[in-house]
């Protein structure tokens, strides 16, 4: 695509100022990140309004949607910066005063003026209870107010930053709304593209996720460019074609001003991500019953509103890794090669603690007590056993381990620098081979869904399988789909049903956050692994959780629960997470 001379100059000159206004020094040097506080105010919240509470970054002054908080995703408009740290505080307290009084709209259409103004008319009535309830907030405020900035249009203070807007609540859509008309892209997963650009969207609030399929997608919706993009029309009932091509960095700029209303969901895999982090999303329909071909095993999913389960509900199709890449083999070995030698030796102490067996054939020494009874029997006339030696043996545990890798699109990105994929598979191959050098039986699995009729539960190396063969298909798997992890738990479970060992677990690297293309994000996602884990639990099943991505620290605890989840920021502490937990399993 090409720009005119005239036009490149302007954006220039525009990309100057504005970089010119937001390296204000002055400003940043009291600025506070919502970024960098959400983990404590994510605890801060839950504990004084006693439910799951979520924060997300909002587009300006925020408010509260179901059990998600939208605060501003920076703020500086007071003198120091613990003010402003104050300040974020002082607006989860005041989030919780008014979900507990239930001010909010539910199911209504509002305008964003209307939204400003009933917050700022009930403001009384959650100020009221919220001095009551927690006293020291009262200082703050009436020193905020005197600190808030005035309304050019009307020179009246702008309250809108304490008292925020209402928003929107939005209830789950039952069953009868279902997705359908899936065409043959949407049964499978592409796996033949890759995401090559990645940008990260402006903090948005009011999402509407628009889900369709093929046969809605039939008209091309006039759309502006991204150059104009302040002129984009509004969804209006017609589609535009998703071709899929990489074009998103030529309009970064322009992206950067836009606000996402609407969203849409759809079948094609594309090369550049726009990524945003949104909330979870309970206007996503479920998808109906397909009748599909193809040996698939049938799994319940729980209902967690319902307290009940959905019966034969999910489809998981058992399929065994071919391909495979030896080079991935040899270049994790080589380079966390002196990583491993330090685990084996720590491992070692471990594994090779020894038993002492009595009364054997042969052994290293006597047994004093069989050799007493072996004179005794001689002297009475009487045929001595003849078994009076000690022998150290290795402990049999009889321990069976499956680790099953979360293979979804969401290990396609990074954390602390690393690709979540490539950890998960070096780990796995790291991990793999100390097993093997131990003879632990072992498993290495992977999942990814799309909708709850295809889950793919691909089996890198199984129980019987050699790991000399098995060792090289691991570095060939790349990410796909989503991430329904109900049904594989389920069917990994079935799978260590089969087995004679005694102390049995079942390892996921995953970043715990539960999604699919139809329904299955937030609490009934989190609910179905909860109860999955429960399952296991009852069978006599281990379970737990290894992540290396920060944003599993809201999800992990929900499901696993303390103590049987663990969340790091390198393959080198991932790995040495497992051999402790492997420590944890030899001594069960």
């Amino acid at each position: 695509m090409g720009f005119e001379l005239d036009e490149i100059i302007y954006k220039k000159v525009l990309k100057y100022f504005k970089n010119k206004r937001l390296n204000d020094v002055e400003t940043l040097s009291r600025q506070i990140n919502l970024s960098d506080i959400k983990p404590r105010l994510t605890l801060f919240a839950r504990a004084i309004f006693g439910a799951p509470i979520e924060i997300f970054p909002a587009e300006r002054e925020g408010g509260y949607k179901n059990k998600n908080f939208f605060l501003p995703i920076n703020f500086s408009l007071f003198p120091t910066k613990e003010e402003n740290l104050k300040f974020y505080f002082f607006r989860t307290v005041y989030l919780s005063v008014q979900k507990q009084l239930n001010l909010n709209w539910d199911n209504l259409d509002n305008s964003p003026e209307l939204s400003l103004e009933k917050a700022t008319e009930t403001a009384p009535l959650v100020l009221e209870k919220m001095f009551q309830d927690y006293p020291s907030m009262q200082e703050f405020y009436y020193d905020a107010v005197s600190k808030l900035p005035i309304n050019k249009k009307d020179q009246t203070i702008d309250y809108s930053w304490l008292y925020g807007k209402w928003m929107k609540n939005t209830p789950e859509i039952e069953d009868e709304n279902v997705l359908l008309n899936f065409d043959d892209n949407t049964k499978k997963i592409q796996n033949n593209v890759v995401a090559e650009t990645t940008l990260h969207a402006k903090a948005v609030e009011e999402i509407e996720s628009l889900t369709i399929d093929k046969k809605q997608q039939e008209d091309y919706v006039l759309m502006h460019s991204f150059e104009k993009i302040e002129t984009a029309e509004e969804f209006n009932g017609n589609w535009r074609d998703f071709d899929g091509a990489d074009d998103l960095e030529q309009h970064q700029e322009a992206l950067e001003e836009m606000n996402m209303k609407f969203t849409v969901r759809v079948d094609d895999m594309v090369h550049s991500v726009y990524q945003a982090d949104f909330v979870e999303n309970t206007s996503i329909a479920e998808s109906a019953e397909v009748d599909e071909k193809g040996f698939h095993l049938k799994y319940n999913e729980w209902d967690f509103k319902k307290r009940n389960y959905l019966t034969n509900f999910c489809k998981v199709y058992p399929k065994t890794q071919l391909k495979t890449h030896a080079t991935y083999y040899k270049n994790t070995m080589a380079k966390y090669k002196t990583t491993l030698n330090g685990l084996r030796k720590m491992l070692t102490s471990v594994n090779n603690k020894m038993q002492q067996q009595r009364r054997q054939l042969q052994g290293d020494a006597f047994d004093l007590d069989a050799l007493t009874d072996l004179y005794t029997d001689i002297h009475s006339g009487k045929s001595p056993d003849e078994r009076i030696y000690l022998s150290q043996r290795k402990k049999n545990k009889e321990i069976a381990i499956l680790v099953l890798l979360d293979i979804s699109l969401s290990s396609d990105g990074y954390a602390a620098g690393n690709r979540v994929i490539d950890v998960e598979k070096e780990v796995s191959i790291l991990f793999g081979e100390i097993l093997h050098e131990f003879d632990i039986d072992f498993a290495i699995d992977g999942f990814y869904s799309k909708t709850r009729n295809f889950t793919t539960y691909l089996t890198l190396k199984d129980f019987n399988e050699s790991w000399d063969k098995a060792k090289h298909k691991i570095g060939a798997v790349e990410p796909n789909g989503y991430t329904r992890i109900g049904p594989a738990l389920r069917h990994a479970g079935a799978r260590m049903d089969q087995l004679d060992a005694k102390n049995k677990w079942i390892i996921v690297l995953s970043d715990g956050k539960p999604n699919d293309y139809d329904k299955y994000e937030g609490q009934h996602g989190i609910q179905d692994i909860k109860q999955a884990l429960r399952e296991l639990n009852e069978r006599k099943i281990n379970s737990y959780a290894l992540a290396i991505e920060a944003q599993a620290k809201y999800y992990l605890p929900q499901m696993f629960g303390q103590n049987h989840y663990q969340i790091l920021t390198s393959p080198e502490a991932l790995l040495k997470s497992l051999v402790k937990l492997y420590e944890k399993i030899k001594h069960q």
